[in-house]
């Protein structure tokens, strides 16, 4: 019984383990491809882009975006914060730039603000179900300390097999 748990529980630490480095190849290569990763936060792009989305964007010049694209951009009443909505119609600035409005897919109204781009957009390019929840949680402090306790305990747990497993064998003396 004992050995057929330690099996089990190798096996699937194993799965678990190439699963993680699989994941972690496919995300620095999507990176390296020039796609940004964006969680959904909110409800606003429901049920397109449902809370706990991971979105991939890609930059894209500006020109090339119009109506019906979804794109993502710094929120003008919020520096720092991201926003993810669908561009619904074309406006001017003032100045007579190109700018956007945008809505969400969720909401009764449109934003109450007229984007202009930069030289580069961040335009959706696809999304993954879910998977934003796992870098949503990985940012609290809770989980990453969680996860250094539980590295370091299996750690600590492994040398401790290796060195109490080893078979009593004599040191032999060099040969001279």
């Amino acid at each position: 019984m004992q050995m057929r748990f330690t099996s089990v529980l190798k096996r699937t630490v194993g799965l678990v383990t190439g699963l993680a480095v699989l994941a972690a190849f496919a995300y620095v290569a999507l990176f390296l491809a020039g796609y940004r990763p964006v969680v959904v936060y909110s409800g606003s792009m429901e049920p397109g882009l449902p809370v706990g989305t991971l979105a991939f964007v890609e930059s894209v010049p500006a020109e090339k975006v119009g109506v019906g694209d979804v794109i993502t951009f710094t929120d003008p009443h919020q520096p720092g914060r991201l926003v993810t909505h669908r561009i619904v119609e074309t406006a001017e600035t003032r100045e007579g730039e190109l700018a956007f409005r945008t809505k969400g897919d969720a909401n009764l109204n449109r934003d109450p603000w007229a984007i202009a781009l930069p030289d580069e957009a961040g335009r959706l390019a696809f999304d993954v179900p879910y998977v934003g929840y796992a870098l949503w949680y990985a940012k609290t402090r809770e989980v990453r300390m969680g996860l250094i306790v539980l590295v370091s305990g299996l750690v600590l747990v492994f040398l401790l097999q290796a060195i109490w497993r080893r078979p009593d064998t004599p040191v032999e003396a060099p040969a001279r």
